[in-house]
């Protein structure tokens, strides 16, 4: 593959991403990780021979003959078939947006479930359309399929820069379904959003875009590592700005408990699929000089779960009338 456009470091980065997801299946399953018989590993490198114009040489280690893959794609498409489709995810998506963003101001810059970016027009960052997408991959359609998930997304971004942050068909953000990774969080908000942050960070695209990560069964990070940008704070911190924002000195009431702090943070993020967002790096900076950070998100966990809110029982019932739509 020539990459005529960009340079010897950034074709690396991208190699080492790739290089990295192949060592993690070893790792993580074994040889015998494919239960079907089939599997393709696939490895990247600079071809040493050329110093100016980046190639890069792909290397795809098979096992399993003609049979299993076969019958591997044959149950990968029936698997396809039954996700919902596209105009599926994205009325679920829009009714969750009305509903969370915009209902409970949880994102107080998002005031419709088509635009959002409002209340940030003084600080440069203009009203734009919010783009809908679409991933068919599978969290356990093998190996593959990640690499799927990663060129949907990819290609979401790549349109949205083409559109511009404005005009008519500006847009200011994506909101990308994968309902086929609904079921498996833990692979979504690891190596998933790890190549994702990664990927960003290669290509050097820091100072364009961020990637933010929801899930329907998405859990707070407990504060004891570090999950990596695009995810909700940990309950360490979030228990802090609700003790700093919502207790009154010298009152007698009782402070949230630590479940109750790390499910109305986790209910920030519950979407009725696996969804990755992604925003422009001026909206998110605006945002962040704009907010009080703390004071937001301690609201936002009395507004869900705290002392006269939603409580869980309701959120759950309001999330899974949403998948149902």
């Amino acid at each position: 593959l020539v990459l005529p456009g960009t340079t010897l470091s950034v074709a690396q980065n991208l190699c080492d991403i790739l290089n990295w997801y192949a060592d993690f299946l070893e790792k993580q399953q074994g040889d015998d990780y494919c239960s079907e018989g089939f599997r393709v590993l696939v490895h990247a490198e600079l071809d040493a021979r050329t110093a100016d114009i980046p190639v890069v040489h792909f290397t795809a280690d098979v096992s399993g003959g003609e049979s299993d893959r076969e019958a591997r794609q044959k149950q990968i498409i029936q698997k396809r078939m039954k996700l919902p489709t596209s105009d599926d995810t994205e009325r679920r998506t829009k009714a969750w947006v009305k509903r969370v963003l915009v209902g409970l101001g949880i994102c107080p810059f998002t005031k419709s479930d088509v635009k959002s970016g409002q209340g940030l027009g003084d600080m440069g960052v203009p009203v734009a359309n919010i783009m809908y997408s679409y991933s068919e991959a599978l969290a356990d359609g093998g190996e593959n399929d990640v690499y799927l998930l990663m060129a949907d997304v990819w290609g979401a971004i790549f349109d949205m820069i083409s559109a511009g942050p404005s005009g008519k068909n500006g847009v200011s953000s994506i909101l990308l379904s994968a309902p086929g990774f609904d079921d498996d969080f833990s692979l979504w908000a690891g190596p998933v959003f790890a190549m994702l942050e990664s990927g960003v960070g290669a290509i050097e695209a820091e100072e364009m875009i961020g990637v933010v990560c929801f899930h329907p069964k998405y859990v707070t990070p407990d504060g004891k590592s570090w999950p990596g940008f695009g995810h909700m704070h940990s309950l360490v911190r979030l228990k802090k700005w609700c003790n700093e924002h919502t207790l009154q000195p010298h009152s007698n009431e009782i402070p949230l408990t630590d479940d109750e702090v790390a499910a109305g943070g986790a209910w920030q993020r519950r979407t009725p699929h696996a969804v990755i967002n992604v925003l422009r790096a001026e909206q998110l900076e605006a945002a962040e000089g704009r907010r009080k950070t703390g004071e937001l998100y301690a609201r936002n966990v009395g507004v869900l779960v705290g002392k006269g809110g939603i409580g869980l029982d309701d959120l759950q019932s309001a999330l899974e009338n949403e998948r149902s739509l």
